[in-house]
């Protein structure tokens, strides 16, 4: 048990490194549109603060939430590691993606942060990958109004951004201190 615990850290921290390296590495090489090369700095940190919030929590804790009506610390982060790879798609892809939220109940911690680091990555490669002409393009978002492309992933961050707060009260609620907010 001690040893199969000490290698799922090991695995956790290796993808955590691992993505933290491919993030910087996507932004700093040659992103396609200028949008992309101003935000992928800001979206980089802003994601690797919320690997880091999913790491703080102890895996005996993701199941909390704070009353009822409240999504459990591991529906939170398993729904930032969704959205930003469903939304992010969904606003850059003529063909929609279904909304169908994956049920991790009955996974590990490790299992969780290593999903919400693969969604995270696969919205990194498209954001680097939109071009100028694309970031600039008006697509329709959920309300039905119009902006343009660009705009709309901003929102992405904004709804991570809110998910991410939300997990990070978790972690105070439980009287820990949580990881140290990251700028760009």
């Amino acid at each position: 048990m001690v040893k199969s615990n000490r290698m799922e850290k090991m695995k956790h921290w290796f993808i955590a490194f691992a993505l933290i390296v491919a993030s910087q590495a996507i932004a700093q090489d040659n992103p396609k549109s200028e949008f992309a090369r101003d935000f992928l700095p800001v979206w980089t940190t802003s994601t690797n603060n919320a690997v880091e919030v999913a790491q703080a929590m102890p895996e005996e804790l993701y199941d909390y939430k704070p009353n009822d009506s409240s999504m459990t610390f591991r529906e939170q982060i398993v729904h930032i590691g969704f959205t930003v790879s469903f939304l992010t798609t969904y606003f850059t892809s003529e063909t929609k993606p279904e909304f169908n939220e994956p049920d991790f109940a009955n996974k590990s911690k490790a299992d969780v942060v290593a999903y919400l680091q693969d969604n995270i990555l696969k919205a990194t490669e498209i954001i680097f990958n939109m071009t100028e002409e694309a970031s600039q393009e008006e697509v329709r978002v959920f309300s039905g109004k119009m902006m343009k492309r660009y705009v709309a992933i901003l929102f992405v961050q904004d709804h991570l951004t809110n998910h991410r707060a939300k997990a990070n009260l978790y972690i105070r609620i439980n009287e820990m201190k949580p990881p140290a907010y990251g700028f760009f």
